[in-house]
């Protein structure tokens, strides 16, 4: 019964430190998206 719950611990645990990653990295694509639109608008205005 012991390895059951380290296993379904362990995966539970690898689940929520990869959506941690997702998360993570999406806020660094937003930044990225932001900042080629800002650059876009800015050539587009010269």
């Amino acid at each position: 019964m012991f390895f059951l719950m380290l296993g379904f611990a362990s995966v539970w645990l690898l689940v929520t430190l990869y959506l941690v990653y997702l998360g993570i990295r999406q806020r660094q694509l937003d930044a990225e998206v932001k900042t080629l639109r800002e650059e876009l608008e800015a050539a587009e205005r010269k």
